[in-house]
């Protein structure tokens, strides 16, 4: 069954599966479905479990180590509200130019990424968050603590 045919509860459902089948892809497949629509997303009908199949893999980007260490990095930078070193990050995934006007971009990122993030600028925030999410090497880190932390962030 079509996402676009699920009723919103049963959408609902299935937000943290989606959460977590992205951020793997992301962060450690290295590629991405590029088409995630509600029609190239399905609920399977065996209702035992929450389930979700992605369908129609004829656009997909690939990512580079590069990049996905990047990617943690400015999930790390964000968390602390360390906005300078997310320009960095930015810079580094292209996402800015690396002539950018730091002391413009770095305020306006302040005020407009601040109200979405919680907490941050505690010191030592960045192994408090690896601890809390288990990815400070005590144990293996898993892409469910990925998940958790970002959904904890937004």
């Amino acid at each position: 069954k079509k996402l676009s045919d699920c009723k919103p509860e049963e959408v609902k459902e299935l937000i943290a599966i989606g959460q977590e089948c992205f951020l793997v892809q992301l962060l450690q497949a290295g590629f991405f479905h590029s088409d995630p629509h509600p029609g190239n997303l399905m609920r399977p009908h065996d209702q035992s479990r929450a389930k979700l199949v992605l369908i129609d893999f004829g656009l997909v980007a690939r990512i580079d180590r590069k990049d996905q260490d990047l990617m943690v990095s400015s999930i790390i930078h964000l968390a602390n509200k360390d906005y300078a070193a997310l320009v960095d990050d930015f810079i580094g995934l292209q996402i800015l130019p690396p002539d950018c006007n730091r002391a413009k971009v770095i305020p306006l990122m302040d005020k407009a990424l601040s109200p979405y993030v919680k907490g941050g600028g505690a010191k030592k925030y960045e192994a408090e968050l690896r601890q809390m999410y288990g990815m400070d090497g005590s144990t293996e880190s898993t892409i469910g603590g990925f998940q958790a932390m970002t959904n904890d962030m937004l």
